[in-house]
């Protein structure tokens, strides 16, 4: 049995490793800001410890006798941006955790990343994938890409640690009002499904479900390579943009409603602004590039095991968990 330390705990993510860490008999210990917000993991024999990730004392103290950790941490982006608010979640919270890594000596840091600074129009593998020249510079690409190459500068000086790259994360979480908090692909899913959008920016998403990105995590924790980036994203064939998702979802759900492509190039100012930077920003980059076909054998596959659900079978989770919810 190992010690692992989570951040994040409360999120969609983090909640779905916690889950999967204790169903397997791990001992796990969560930072949070308010303790009495996380029942629901104290329920399933969590160890809570009050804290904030930007707080160096805090994660220093509360991941004190844990072997390894797993970072899922982060503040995404939205309408509403503050760079210093952004930097202080995204990369001095990874410092943080890594700092608290080699202080307590764990066998391995896994950092969850994102993909929104990659060249994702180059050939070959994600995992192989080199950075874009000109990385959009909304908030939450600058920081999490300031994170990203924290990670990997302490790995070529030798610690154990590496990253995993989500695509866009959906399905039931531990603590619903975080796993449907505002910039969440669920609420997304969900507003479709009550006929509240009807269009939503046009690029390719990398649909995910959050119980597959944990058990990514947790075997990237187990049997990843130092150092290295995993991709964990969705069957390739479920590369679709959102509202093609939130259509999907409709479609199962029983609800006639659809959503429309928008595209930012044609598309009122205002309209497009109402986004926010971020998904902006992916949607430009996305309109000058070309994604090659992808494969379900790449190294994430080989070397982690990981075989992810389809958006269908993700979609049967979630649709009954927002049904329990009284959310539909």
């Amino acid at each position: 049995m190992s010690s692992v330390f989570v951040t994040g705990a409360t999120g969609l993510t983090g909640s779905n490793v916690c889950q999967q860490l204790i169903a397997r008999g791990d001992a796990v210990k969560a930072l949070v800001r308010n303790p009495d917000e996380a029942a629901a993991l104290t329920a399933i024999g969590i160890e809570l410890v009050r804290g904030d990730i930007t707080d160096a004392d805090d994660v220093m103290r509360a991941s004190k006798k844990s072997d390894a950790a797993i970072h899922c941490a982060a503040l995404l982006g939205g309408a509403s941006q503050d760079l210093d608010d952004f930097r202080a979640v995204n990369f001095t919270g990874t410092t943080n955790i890594l700092d608290a890594g080699r202080a307590h000596g764990m066998r391995r840091v896994v950092a969850l990343s994102t993909g929104t600074f990659f060249d994702l129009a180059s050939p070959g593998f994600r995992e192989d994938a080199p950075l874009l020249d000109n990385p959009p510079d909304d908030p939450y690409t600058v920081t999490k890409l300031a994170a990203f190459q924290e990670v990997h500068r302490r790995a070529e000086a030798g610690e154990d640690v590496l990253t995993c790259h989500p695509g866009a994360i959906y399905g039931p979480g531990l603590v619903a009002e975080r796993a449907l908090h505002p910039t969440s692909f669920n609420r997304v899913l969900l507003a479709a499904m009550r006929g509240r959008i009807s269009t939503y920016l046009d690029f390719p998403v990398m649909w995910v479900a959050a119980a597959d990105v944990a058990s990514g995590s947790i075997a990237a924790l187990d049997k990843g390579a130092p150092g290295a980036m995993y991709w964990l994203t969705g069957q390739p064939e479920d590369e679709i943009s959102t509202a093609a998702g939130c259509n999907q979802a409709c479609e199962m759900a029983g609800v006639a409603h659809r959503v429309e492509d928008l595209d930012h190039r044609t598309a009122p100012k205002e309209i497009v602004d109402a986004f926010g930077p971020t998904l902006y920003a992916i949607a430009e980059a996305a309109a000058n590039e070309h994604r090659p076909p992808r494969t379900a054998e790449n190294p994430t596959h080989d070397q982690l095991g990981y075989d992810p659900m389809s958006l269908d079978d993700g979609l049967r989770l979630l649709i009954p968990w927002l049904r329990e919810l009284g959310r539909m």
